[in-house]
């Protein structure tokens, strides 16, 4: 039993607990604070771990700036440390409030002296023991139960990774985002070495810029420009020289569905798919004497982020709102308005050659509400719905503010804009989510901008995002030596395509697109 005069120093024990976990980046758990806490109880006692503490609660306070905008260790701190120049040090520094240069410090000093000052209590209860043995390993036993690893190293692995002790957990985390972010820049490495293969046989493109902007996570049938009632899209509606119905996109999520996109796809024997990451669009119009662009507000490296940086590292010139995951804490408050700026700068350099510039969006990627600038715009009596639907107004918002920005720099200018994949409804249609089951995850809007301001085309047929980089090459006046539909005709004249296929997120295996399963929209 803990005496009454020892309820105090417990109370402060649980309050350094709760501290640690947050200054560590960590969300707040019970496992993680009572782990703690009773790691101090029964350990602080002897000097070697009074010691240990100390220095882990000092590293603590020196990482809560880190970790207050950036969370536990993770891909964006490595690549945040291994790649920010002075520049960007010096503007995070000064984002940074006045109280962030004291506060560490402050705490620093603080905890020297309670690790050398404060006394701790010496506690052998066997019962508590074992409810702390039991806190400790329920979980990683039961993930080991679980996964049934079959190896020393994995079974090592599944143990340790899932022990939730904040200490441990920022080892293990320092230790395998620095792995990854190695290991993927060296793959980048490789990959750019790989070319373009696809021999090219002309160029002769019709503008001066090409701009390529990649929605995210957007059905069309959401969309006004494609009939929806609700009127969150009239630029578009009203400005698009092509609106095309009829974009079947490759795969239900943006890692499988991007490098189908705007890559070339094998297609084997088997009836299994793979993108030949070099024949890209990007390889493609650097080989066409194209000055080359990617913005992304998108994650630049994480466990997620990998296929599509990969493709953007062909690019001459790349500019990335988030170092790490694309839904990382470093993203909080970060909308795609951001690559506008970038944007701008882009058009104000003269440069004689022809420009692609890909903007990548995060767009109505869910969470939708955690998306929006600006206040929800729509009304359907759902909160997940008026802010999906509030996302695309935002989107066609930046697209109106990137064709303002081309004619304010009098650019000769074509821009296409399709999402990466759509979505289906979930919980009895209170939310949107990814699902490869329904064709509405994979219909997408298709819509070109062009400045010489012809009369609006509309073109009902279905095709498939598959090999759609030979499409984009023909659109920038770039002919390849390929036999396809989509290099040999102009849009207008391709004709609709039978017998779509598509792919999961889970492998390389097509399915018939006509037999998946219809999710209609019940708020159109």
């Amino acid at each position: 039993m803990i005496k009454k005069e020892n309820l105090f120093l417990h109370g402060v024990y649980i309050c350094l607990s709760i501290l640690l976990v947050y200054l560590l980046g960590f969300p707040q758990r019970f496992d993680r604070i009572f782990l703690t806490y009773f790691s101090l109880i029964f350990l602080a006692r002897f000097t070697f771990f009074r010691i240990f503490f100390g220095i882990w609660f000092v590293i603590a306070a020196l990482y809560s700036p880190v970790g207050f905008y950036y969370g536990s260790p993770n891909v964006a701190v490595i690549s945040s440390i291994a790649e920010t120049d002075i520049d960007e040090m010096t503007e995070f520094c000064s984002q940074l409030p006045s109280y962030f240069y004291f506060v560490p410090l402050f705490l620093a000093v603080s905890f020297i002296i309670l690790f050398k000052k404060f006394p701790f209590p010496k506690i052998n209860n066997r019962y508590l023991i074992i409810f702390v043995l039991g806190l400790t390993f329920y979980k990683p036993i039961k993930t080991i139960l679980r996964h049934h690893p079959d190896t020393f190293s994995s079974i090592a692995y599944s143990f340790f990774s899932n022990i939730k002790y904040p200490i441990l957990e920022f080892c293990i985390g320092f230790y395998e985002s620095s792995k990854l972010y190695l290991t993927e820049k060296e793959q980048q490495l490789k990959q750019i070495e790989q070319t373009n293969n696809i021999p090219i046989v002309s160029v002769n493109p019709k503008h001066k810029t090409y701009v390529i902007i990649i929605g995210e996570s957007v059905r069309k049938d959401y969309m006004s420009a494609y009939g929806f009632k609700y009127d969150n899209t009239p630029f578009t509606r009203t400005h698009a020289s092509v609106i095309w119905d009829g974009l079947i996109a490759p795969a239900p999520n943006t890692q499988a569905s991007i490098p189908h996109l705007i890559s070339q796809s094998i297609f084997s024997v088997d009836k299994k798919v793979n993108a030949q990451l070099n024949n890209n669009i990007v390889s493609i119009a650097n080989d066409a004497g194209f000055e080359t662009y990617w913005l992304s507000n998108q994650g630049k490296l994480g466990a997620i982020e990998i296929t599509v940086p990969r493709i953007a590292a062909y690019a001459k010139h790349s500019f990335y709102t988030k170092k790490g995951e694309y839904n990382g804490k470093s993203s909080r408050g970060k909308h795609d308005t951001l690559l506008l700026p970038e944007l701008d700068n882009i058009l104000s350099t003269e440069d004689s050659k022809p420009k692609l510039i890909v903007m990548h969006l995060i767009g109505s990627h869910p969470h939708f509400c955690r998306r929006l600038e600006f206040k929800v715009q729509f009304d359907l009596n759902n909160k997940n719905i008026s802010c999906y639907v509030s996302s695309i107004k935002e989107t066609d918002d930046l697209i109106a503010e990137t064709i303002n920005k081309l004619e304010k720099y009098k650019q000769d200018y074509s821009v296409v804009y399709f999402a990466d994949h759509g979505l289906a409804h979930a919980d009895q249609y209170n939310d949107l989510r990814h699902n490869p089951n329904y064709q509405d995850s994979y219909r997408v809007p298709f819509i070109f901008f062009d400045s010489d301001k012809s009369s609006q085309q509309k073109i009902n047929k279905q095709i498939s995002g598959f090999q759609l980089v030979y499409l984009l090459s023909n659109w920038m006046g770039v002919k390849l030596d390929v036999k396809h539909d989509y290099m040999q005709n102009e849009l207008a004249q391709i004709p609709e395509q039978q017998n779509i296929k598509v792919k999961d997120w889970d492998n390389n295996k097509l399915y018939q697109f006509n037999k998946l399963k219809n999710d209609p929209n019940p708020f159109n």
